[in-house]
């Protein structure tokens, strides 16, 4: 296909993801000899690439069929985290130095101590198990919000929606080269004896397993710290949580009050549970609110510069 003919076809959200694959294949390359998997990477990103790419051409081209319309507007959500775990392979490389020392005395500034120390006063089992299950809602509020404007036939806020969406996920991810850092529950605690003081009910410490696996923690790895994701800085789950309710209340979303409620518990949970530093959830919020300024001007310049990515 010719490329004006691409340029009907492709969306924003694909866009983004794009650059995302690019800027990632470009480092495989860079740093090709300090990778042990930058061929399964680059292969990786190639297969990514060749999905987006069919998926928009078939629903464009099937535009009636309402299952492929459908498959359009979610098959991105599991890309999003295969990219996520890709960008830890590179920040080690690129910016080896952890700066949670840094973080730390930022917190002690602000606050005359370790916030997760004056937390853990305040800890109690019931309302560890209700933080710990709020935190893991950190993927489901949004696709919560995103059937609901499907359901809702909102076309106009489901793009904003993925739009805002996956450029926050894409921008957050980028950020981590910058200040990577691996959270309190390594520097300021003992990760060994998390369980033993804030202990949850019934679901707390299974639940806490899952996001160790998925943060790069094999299950009885030696050594976690080494190898946990340094991704603390900024709160993502902030960042993303704020993004997904402002959305949700300004298309007046039939769970906005429920992303409301849960998303405040998981932005205490990322201090509570040891996950972040105050200074990260900052740093979250402020970044969740450049979102809606910076996006805008990056689809406008898509759109006018190259007459791409305009809307459907």
């Amino acid at each position: 296909m010719k490329i004006n003919e691409w340029k009907k076809i492709l969306q924003m959200h694909d866009i983004y993801t794009i650059i995302m694959l690019v800027i990632y294949s470009l480092f495989s390359i860079i740093l090709f000899s300090k990778l042990d998997n930058a061929i399964e990477l680059l292969a990786t990103n190639f297969a990514i690439f060749s999905v987006v790419l069919s998926v928009s051409y078939f629903q464009h081209k099937y535009s009636s069929s309402k299952a492929l319309t459908i498959f359009r507007k979610v098959y991105l959500a599991p890309i999003v985290y295969l990219i996520y775990v890709q960008v830890q392979n590179y920040v080690q490389i690129i910016n080896p130095n952890l700066v949670d020392n840094i973080l730390i005395k930022w917190d002690q500034f602000i606050f005359g101590g370790n916030p997760t120390d004056f937390m853990h006063k305040i800890s109690f089992p019931f309302l560890t198990e209700i933080l710990q299950i709020c935190y893991m809602l950190y993927f489901v509020m949004p696709l919560m919000v995103a059937i609901d404007l499907h359901l809702k036939k909102n076309t106009v806020g489901f793009d904003e929606f993925a739009r805002m969406i996956l450029f926050a996920f894409y921008w957050s991810y980028l950020m981590y080269f910058f200040m990577p850092a691996i959270g309190p529950r390594f520097t300021l605690h003992d990760f060994s004896t998390l369980n033993l003081e804030i202990p949850g009910l019934y679901l707390t410490e299974f639940l806490r397993g899952i996001v160790n696996n998925g943060g790069g923690i094999p299950i009885g790895h030696p050594d976690p710290a080494s190898v946990v994701n340094r991704d603390c800085m900024p709160s993502g789950h902030t960042w993303i949580t704020l993004t997904n309710m402002i959305i949700a209340f300004r298309y007046k979303s039939s769970f906005r009050w429920l992303v409301l409620i849960g998303g405040s518990g998981l932005i205490l949970a990322t201090v509570y549970l040891r996950y972040h530093y105050v200074v990260d959830v900052l740093a979250g919020a402020i970044f969740a609110g450049l979102t809606f300024w910076l996006e805008p001007k990056v689809r406008s310049f898509f759109q006018n510069k190259f007459k791409i990515g305009l809307e459907k």
